[in-house]
């Protein structure tokens, strides 16, 4: 046997397989960033609340982040179904139906969910990491939200952002230094504290200046 009938009898790749790895790559960097995006907001609002006060206040911040990151998800988890040009021959079912993602794509619902994880955050004695890790995913969420709606490469969105979440995280740590100074004893914890704050305060300025 050649050469050339070894090649006429190899086994040929199966036609489908190439196009439905390239749709089960298309549907998980879709919806990869909208689920991603749920996770840290269920992740944020859990972080805030827990312990929880009983009633009141609290209470009701819980249960406006709930529904505001329960809303959020739905709106990314629909981002992509069509609303007809035409609605005055459609049924009454499919105009609330209609109202229904309206209302979900109207409404700011992350926005509402972040000033409801702070309310929650709030609401507790001071904790200075913390509150600094809840703002750290809190704009984790805000970032990947963007990322979900627009649809872009979220490496490109982190280098085109790096400069800002770099000065945003010195920027947290220096505030939660900060709140741990009046806490600390006189001594090398304090001092070190101020030194690490001072540190943050000089790497922030460095990376807002331009190179």
């Amino acid at each position: 046997m050649t050469a050339t009938d070894d090649i006429a009898t190899a086994p040929t790749p199966e036609p489908g397989w190439g196009a439905a790895a390239v749709r089960r790559v298309g549907l998980l960097s879709v919806a990869g960033p909208r689920l991603a995006a749920l996770l840290l907001g269920a992740a944020c609002v859990a972080w805030s609340a827990a312990p929880l006060g009983h009633g009141g206040w609290p209470a009701t911040a819980l249960t406006v982040a709930i529904i505001a990151v329960t809303a959020g998800g739905l709106r990314l988890a629909l981002a992509d179904v069509p609303e007809p040009d035409e609605v005055y021959l459609l049924s009454g079912p499919m105009r609330a139906w209609l109202n229904f993602l309206a209302l979900l794509r109207t409404v700011p619902w992350e926005e509402i969910a972040v000033v409801a994880v702070l309310w929650l955050q709030v609401q507790h004695s001071a904790r200075p990491w913390p509150t600094a890790a809840l703002g750290a995913g809190l704009t984790a969420y805000l970032l990947i939200t963007h990322i979900a709606e627009s649809g872009a490469d979220p490496a490109r969105v982190l280098r085109r952002h790096l400069k800002v979440l770099a000065v945003g995280a010195c920027l947290l740590a220096l505030g939660a230094g900060f709140a741990m100074i009046p806490a600390a004893t006189p001594g090398v914890g304090a001092s070190l504290l101020r030194v690490l704050a001072a540190a943050a305060v000089i790497a922030a300025a460095a990376l807002v200046i331009p190179a």
